[in-house]
């Protein structure tokens, strides 16, 4: 994040990045689908790059895209699910990420941006031996995230087949109609904790016999709905905004996995 933030003056300087084009709304969208950034790490990097001077609508685009896909996921949900389904996360995020950044080039003077300044500040020290022993301890956390939230996994999608019938999940979310999608939709709140964590759970209520469409929709409400992420939102741009991006994503969850449904 520290190396993220002090280098960003070297987008600034770059005076095509402040026009709301729809080639620069494209490119955005694209580079949150290439970014490996949880959306705590997203919002203050977009911070940054407003504050120097960014078109707001092209920053959406990248902020409404970070969570839902990046080449890490793409990987993951092809060997666990398939390529359809893989498929399915890249065109929704793609759809979801310029379709914020239009909507917000449009109607952006409604809601605008104004992240607090400590957000963005951008430090030019670099190499004391505070910043090497705060870089170490991130380090060894962010380690140990990880290796929690995927050993709880993968103990999550083991309890779920050997506890939970294939005919209850047939029921309740095997149905490729907008219940069943509902009910994902629901499911992210609680069960969804990060990308790739998720994949295993996923993958073990699929073979029960979950929906694509179901799937999909767990897929772009979960990262919406942690409480992380509205955490960040909130004390990055505010109420109405988080507001605005929840309203947005499950809309859009909701219609993605209604399609998939539909179309798979």
């Amino acid at each position: 994040m520290a190396v993220l933030q002090t280098q960003l003056y070297r987008l600034h300087r770059l005076e095509s990045l402040r026009s709301p084009s729809t080639l620069n709304l494209l490119l955005a969208t694209l580079a949150g689908m290439a970014a490996p950034l949880s959306v705590y790490v997203a919002v203050p990097v977009s911070a940054g790059l407003i504050a120097g001077g960014m078109a707001p609508a092209v920053v959406v685009s990248f902020l409404f895209t970070c969570p839902l896909i990046d080449p890490n996921l793409l990987v993951l949900t092809y060997g666990a699910l398939g390529w359809q389904i893989a498929a399915a996360r890249v065109a929704a995020a793609f759809a979801l990420g310029l379709g914020a950044g239009l909507l917000y080039r449009r109607y952006g003077h409604h809601l605008p941006l104004d992240p607090p300044p400590e957000l963005s500040g951008i430090s030019g020290r670099h190499g004391s031996a505070a910043d090497k022993r705060s870089f170490r301890l991130a380090l060894w956390k962010q380690a140990w995230f990880i290796v929690k939230i995927f050993s709880i996994s993968l103990l999550l999608s083991a309890a779920i087949k050997a506890l939970v019938s294939p005919q209850f999940i047939n029921a309740a979310l095997g149905d490729k109609g907008q219940a069943s999608v509902l009910v994902a939709m629901v499911l992210g709140i609680p069960f969804y904790q990060c990308g790739g964590a998720s994949i295993p759970i996923m993958r073990a209520l699929y073979e029960l016999g979950m929906s694509p469409g179901a799937i999909l929709a767990f897929f772009i409400s979960g990262p919406a709905t942690k409480l992380p992420a509205m955490y960040a939102f909130r004390e990055g741009y505010g109420l109405r905004f988080l507001a605005a991006f929840l309203t947005y994503t499950l809309a859009g969850a909701f219609l993605a996995g209604v399609l998939f449904n539909l179309l798979y």
